[in-house]
């Protein structure tokens, strides 16, 4: 099928422009997608993944987009999955980080009988496709440096997030591997990686093995002020929180967290952070559902999963509390999140496998006032990305890919609670460059005509 595109010409009302945007990937079997400003022109940039194709599409800036891949020089062979972009070398371009999966042919001769009925081919039949990363030339074009900065072979790699996850001003990338131990790519502060996802405490799951990971999100979930890592696994797996100990150190602590209270029933695809009750601490959101026709244990339609944090401490899953969407079985996959309706409420869109695409419109009690801020860099890339805000101390992470094939909104939110009279913004660049401002926050009965703080730049 063809790509979708949809312009949103209200609050929640969109109009299909798939065939007058120019995006148009023609007949690749697409997969994710990225959003960010790579040539630092104002508009955002789309990078589309697929079976052997990574498509460029640059904005022109008057709602329409030109294929400029070759141009470019994006030359992708191998099965792409997701992408991240990021500021390895901090010189203000962004570079593109694609991941792949496996070494995989069409071969109408091989079988993978399940139950004693054919079924989809299990990844370990497969070997694994290693991972590209392109440097941003400057002028319009890439190159793949993915020789010469220190990236591992190998990976089956599903989904990808980029962000300084230890603090120290420049991105990280973070890549979640089905069934082979996750990478966490430390940047040098050289344009170069170290891969210390093993040594960090965050490659491998409760039982010190490989997990099937395919979703990711980073987020400071005990209000610590350090960024924690969070995954979404296989079923027989339980998902995993990755805890910061100290910047780039993390600890295991589903089952201390009860994340894993819910069982290991679930198949876990796109995951966000969100403060989903308005609360100021940051909530999770997973969707599910099965890749097998013929499951050995677990439904191939599943419930998703609403983690409400407990100050920090404890999660426990309200998906049966939600509303409709939230009782309901469904074949989850991508899932990204903003705030579709500018009230403060981070709002959820979710596409599924042989299910429409839905809209989860947040209508949580507002009480409380909130603060949303859009950081555009002009020393640093102009996405931002690699940023670290924070509102009265509560951490923000400016990050770039993240839950499975999936990019959400580039705007950072938080809740203020009514006693916080005196709101302050406080932005760590990745220029180096560190900012405050006093922001007037909305009220979240307030009539919307902006985002409070919008607009931040270095």
């Amino acid at each position: 099928m063809p790509t979708g595109v949809f312009r949103q010409n209200n609050l929640l009302k969109f109009d299909d422009v798939s065939a007058t945007c120019g995006i148009d990937t023609g007949s690749v079997y697409t997969h994710g997608i990225a959003v960010a400003d790579w040539n630092n022109d104002g508009f955002g940039d789309i990078v589309i993944t697929g079976f052997h194709a990574v498509r460029v599409f640059q904005n022109e800036g008057d709602g329409t987009f030109q294929d400029v891949t070759v141009v470019a020089g994006i030359a992708q062979t191998s099965w792409s999955t997701s992408v991240a972009f990021l500021d390895a070398d901090n010189d203000g371009d962004l570079e593109l980080y694609v991941v792949n999966y496996v070494d995989w042919q069409p071969d109408p001769d091989r079988e993978c009988i399940v139950k004693g009925q054919r079924d989809v081919c299990p990844p370990g039949l497969f070997s694994a496709a290693s991972d590209w990363l392109y440097h941003n030339h400057g002028d319009g074009t890439f190159g793949d440096v993915s020789a010469n900065v220190g990236l591992v072979e190998g990976g089956k790699g599903l989904a990808v997030m980029s962000g300084d996850v230890d603090l120290d001003g420049d991105s990280d990338i973070y890549v979640a591997n089905d069934t082979n131990a996750n990478f966490l790519y430390l940047n040098n502060a050289n344009g170069g990686f170290e891969e210390q996802a093993l040594i960090s405490g965050c490659a491998l799951g409760a039982t010190m093995i490989p997990e099937g990971s395919m979703g990711v999100a980073f987020a400071d979930f005990n209000s610590d002020g350090l960024p924690d890592i969070w995954v979404s696994n296989y079923e027989r797996q339980s998902f995993a929180m990755y805890q910061s100990r100290a910047p780039g150190i993390f600890q295991h602590v589903s089952a201390v967290t009860g994340i894993s209270a819910v069982g290991q029933m679930y198949v876990g695809f796109g995951t966000v952070a969100l403060d989903a009750d308005l609360d100021g601490d940051q909530d999770i959101f997973a969707a599910n559902g099965h890749v097998m026709y013929e499951t050995e244990s677990a439904p191939l339609r599943q419930l998703p999963l609403i983690y409400e944090n407990q100050n920090g401490k404890r999660f426990r899953n309200v998906a049966d509390e939600s509303g409709e969407y939230g009782r309901g079985v469904h074949m989850g996959r991508g899932v990204a999140a903003g705030d579709l309706d500018q009230d403060g409420g981070v709002d959820l869109v979710v596409a599924h496998t042989n299910e429409p695409i839905s809209i989860l419109r947040n209508s949580s009690v507002k009480k409380e006032s909130w603060v949303a801020a859009r950081l555009i860099g002009t020393v640093s890339n102009r996405s931002a990305v690699g940023a670290i805000a924070k509102v009265n101390g509560r951490l923000g992470i400016r990050c770039s890919g993240g839950s499975y094939l999936s990019d959400s909104s580039s705007h950072l939110c938080w809740s203020v609670p009514a006693g916080e009279k005196h709101v302050q913004i406080e932005v760590f660049w990745p220029s180096g460059r560190r900012q405050t401002q006093n922001l007037l926050p909305k009220r979240f009965n307030s009539v919307v005509e902006h985002l409070a703080g919008s607009g931040i730049s270095d």
